[in-house]
């Protein structure tokens, strides 16, 4: 006889129960206690189940492990952890004092060698810089610094050397060039030969040297035409001159423009002061006058003196009497004493006759004044004009 009813018991196995599912997550992450609580609500619904029963009683065990031993559990946990850090530790300091002993022992030497290689090489680079572009001071310093790096490298005691050399040979050279300016040739020669001595080839040295001999020699030959011209022989100083302006016209160029000028305004003076009434003299005169004029054509004293040498001139080869004191008259008239009193003693004589003449004419007024005139000349003997006038005033009175 069969019997329908319902059973207390589910039909479905317990492992699709969600109580289960979700209690073996838990279970499964050690999350006891939650795990606990799900399973014995599966019991309710599993009662007799024998496996679920087993399943209850030992996740009850775990929980309450769990929940008596905690401590422990940690304890050994951080245990764990100290002795994997201090294993750790260990690695690393091995790591790192490896590291260390190779570093000083291969990496750091090399390091060293590479910097101090570089240094040398900047050193040198600077040093060459500064020297091609003539800055001898920055030269000095980088040398320096590499002799420091280097004390025992002979190059870099070489290019000291070389520097000190260079120098003491800009300081000659400058020294003489001022030396020269100033036309001190004498001592510019002994300091370029103090140079030759370092450098025989110094920048222009050898042609320098050649330069300053040769102005030691125009410089005797100035000297020499200086001597001559002092002691007013005219011709000879022009010759010395000009002879010196032919070897080198530049070398003291104003200097002895001037003294040719001078030499032969001088000259011509000289030629007036003892030519008397002598033509020839006084043409020579004028051509001195006309070579000084070429050299200062607008010079003031020049031109006075060549246009008083053209009257006087003018006034000697005068056929006209009258004519001829007139001229006379005017450089009497500038210069009383002109060519060593020469035109005034012609004109005194040149007076007395025309007065003469007037008196002969019986042009007594004329003569007078003629006589006068002569007698009030500057030159050494008025005496016949003053008797001649003392005559004529005797003859004229009452």
């Amino acid at each position: 006889m069969a019997y329908d009813f319902i059973s207390s018991t589910p039909s479905e196995p317990f492992q699709e129960h969600p109580d289960y599912v979700a209690g073996m997550a838990h279970l499964q992450a050690g999350r006891w206690q939650e795990a606990l609580e799900l399973f014995k609500q599966l019991q309710t619904v599993y009662p007799d189940d024998p496996e679920v029963k087993k399943l209850l009683e030992d996740t009850q065990m775990r929980a309450t492990t769990a929940r008596f031993q905690p401590k422990k559990s940690l304890a050994r946990t951080n245990s764990l952890s100290l002795s994997r850090l201090l294993i750790g530790l260990s690695v690393v300091l091995l790591i790192v004092a490896g590291g260390y002993v190779a570093y000083t022992v291969w990496i750091g030497p090399l390091l060293t060698y590479e910097f101090r290689a570089f240094q040398v090489t900047d050193l040198r680079n600077k040093a060459d810089e500064a020297i091609a572009s003539g800055d001898y001071s920055q030269a000095r310093q980088a040398l320096q610094q590499l002799q420091a790096l280097l004390p025992e490298d002979p190059e870099t005691k070489a290019a000291l050397n070389r520097i000190e050399q260079i120098e003491r040979s800009t300081l000659l050279y400058d020294e003489a060039k001022i030396l020269i300016s100033a036309g001190n040739w004498n001592q510019a020669l002994e300091t370029l030969l103090a140079l030759q001595n370092l450098d025989t080839q110094y920048r222009d040295l050898p042609q320098l040297i050649a330069s300053v001999q040769e102005s030691q020699r125009l410089e005797r030959q100035f000297q020499e035409a200086e001597t001559v011209f002092e002691q007013g022989e005219w011709i000879t100083a022009i010759t010395h001159y000009e002879a010196l302006q032919q070897d080198n016209l530049s070398f003291r160029y104003e200097e002895v423009q001037a003294r040719i000028f001078e030499s032969h305004l001088k000259y011509a003076q000289s030629l007036l002061d003892r030519a008397g009434t002598d033509p020839e003299q006084i043409t020579e005169a004028l051509a001195h006058l006309s070579q000084a004029l070429k050299l200062r054509p607008i010079d003031n004293e020049a031109l006075n003196e060549r246009h008083l040498v053209e009257t006087y001139l003018a006034a000697l080869t005068a056929v006209d009497r009258d004519e001829a004191i007139i001229l006379l008259q005017t450089i009497c008239e500038e210069q009383p004493d002109y060519a060593g009193q020469s035109a005034a003693q012609y004109l005194y004589a040149l007076l007395l006759e025309r007065g003469d003449t007037f008196l002969e004419a019986n042009n007594q007024t004329a003569a007078m004044a003629d006589y006068q005139q002569a007698a009030e000349l500057a030159v050494e003997d008025t005496t016949e004009a003053q008797e001649r006038l003392t005559r004529l005033t005797n003859s004229s009175s009452p």
